[in-house]
């Protein structure tokens, strides 16, 4: 039995932003805490530190910060990534530079020339956005996390053992942040 202890994917950090939020009695809205959930992945201590800010500028100012306020109140915590990238962005960009269709990637076909690239799709979901395994599968038309933890183990066996790939995966990364 293989059990994934990663990161939270966004979905989750959004939850858990909303559940300490309404536990704390403030109601804030989707955008701000969408906003903590995109720039904090990997640390629930620093998703929820953030969380204390705002909340403690709400009660100090008594009226809710809007999203200008609150990059403010996190920019020390928040590093500046180049660009907060999505799904939509890893399969755009992974498409194009495959030359195939963004559906192509979604499908269930089994062509070679659309496996590898749709693998690699979700190598990056992984790597780049921290989704999780069967989140990744959910958003790859409904494939099995096993599928998923397939894919990722052999594009990360790959990477390492083969340089020219290693290097179309960072030019693919670099793509991504570039827009």
């Amino acid at each position: 039995m293989i059990a994934d202890i990663g990161y939270p994917d966004f979905e989750t950090r959004v939850a858990i932003l909303k559940t300490k939020s309404k536990e704390r009695g403030i109601n804030l809205p989707d955008n701000i805490l969408e906003y903590i959930a995109t720039h904090i992945q990997k640390n629930i201590r620093e998703l929820e530190g953030a969380l204390n800010r705002v909340i403690a500028y709400q009660k100090l100012n008594n009226t809710l910060p809007n999203l200008e306020t609150v990059k403010t109140l996190l920019k020390n915590i928040i590093r500046a990534p180049s660009k907060a990238i999505t799904l939509k962005d890893v399969i755009r960009v992974v498409a194009h530079f495959y030359d195939l269709k963004e559906k192509d990637l979604l499908s269930p076909s089994r062509k070679k020339e659309i496996v590898k690239p749709r693998q690699i799709a979700m190598y990056l979901c992984r790597e780049e956005l921290n989704y999780s395994f069967p989140s990744i599968g959910r958003k790859f038309g409904g494939k099995d996390h096993t599928t998923v933890i397939h894919a990722y183990e052999k594009i990360t066996k790959e990477i390492k053992s083969n340089e020219n790939f290693s290097e179309e995966i960072n030019l693919l990364k670099r793509k991504i942040y570039a827009g």
